[in-house]
């Protein structure tokens, strides 16, 4: 199925702009740059409730009160306000029909003539980990509702693994933090930066099992019995035709599931979140 413009994914030009027109945005703004969107949009999308593009569309742009999210001429404030909802809407599709998608993510850049190592490679994350962050703590309802959830802490350790921790602060928090981080890095060791990708998107849709769960179908017609008849005519059971289990619905169906995780302290990752966001 063609998806339609107002879901259509962005281009690498329109990527380009947007992050553009972010980086233009004044300094004195914690603005965010378009992996940390791609993140909060996210972040934004996986809560129970649904929140308006009026809440958190300010937040993109930090606009303080008074002044216009985006400076110039209203064509391009709109162009750019049409970018962001747009891929709002793709990211939305995606996570409601649990299909993976591609986050946003830059490489790290080298810094002399050494090839990047593995774990300097993974730092590309951590802005998409921060811009979802930055949701979590602009809308705390996932973490009011689900922070006690065991699937949601699970899940959530593939994203808030990817958040640095400075190494300047020696408070009782931070060493307790970092310990945790530790034991997630050796429990549940990444391979490269796809990997810990594949694993973030299977996080992602993990918790979306939980705190949007896919509406059932409601069905015109009586349902079939699975032991009855296929209603296409093949002369099988349903059971054994059209009424297999090949959705994939689920984030735990037929295109993956996250890693066990059974070996690391059950908490860790909600628990790491709320004291990053003093909640």
């Amino acid at each position: 199925m063609t998806p339609s413009l107002s879901t259509q994914p962005l281009s690498e030009r329109e990527i380009e702009e947007l992050e553009d027109v972010l980086l233009a945005l004044p300094e004195d703004r914690g603005s965010l740059d378009v992996s940390m969107l791609d993140g909060f949009l996210v972040g934004v999308l996986l809560q129970p409730d649904p929140v308006m593009p009026s809440a958190w569309l300010p937040l993109v742009f930090d606009a303080p009160d008074g002044e216009p999210m985006i400076p110039g001429d209203l064509d391009r404030a709109k162009r750019v306000i049409d970018l962001v909802m747009r891929h709002y809407n793709n990211l939305a599709a995606h996570i409601a029909a649990r299909e993976p998608f591609d986050p946003i993510v830059f490489d790290v850049e080298r810094t002399d003539d050494r090839p990047i190592e593995p774990d300097q490679e993974l730092a590309a994350l951590w802005p998409w980990a921060a811009g979802f962050m930055n949701a979590l703590g602009a809308f705390p309802g996932l973490l009011d509702r689900y922070g006690d959830d065991e699937d949601v802490d699970v899940a959530m350790l593939n994203i808030v693994r990817h958040i640095p921790l400075d190494p300047d602060d020696t408070s009782d928090v931070a060493l307790d933090l970092a310990r945790q981080r530790d034991e997630v890095d050796r429990e549940l060791p990444l391979e490269d930066l796809d990997d810990a990708i594949e694993q973030l998107v299977l996080g992602v849709m993990e918790i979306a099992d939980i705190t949007r769960p896919r509406q059932p179908i409601e069905r015109a017609q009586p349902k079939v019995g699975r032991n009855d008849p296929c209603p296409c005519g093949s002369g099988r059971k349903y059971k054994q035709c059209h009424g297999r289990d090949t959705s994939g619905t689920s984030a735990r169906g037929a295109w993956g599931q996250s890693r066990n995780i059974a070996a690391v302290e059950r908490g860790t990752a909600c628990r790491e979140i709320a004291r990053m966001l003093r909640l």
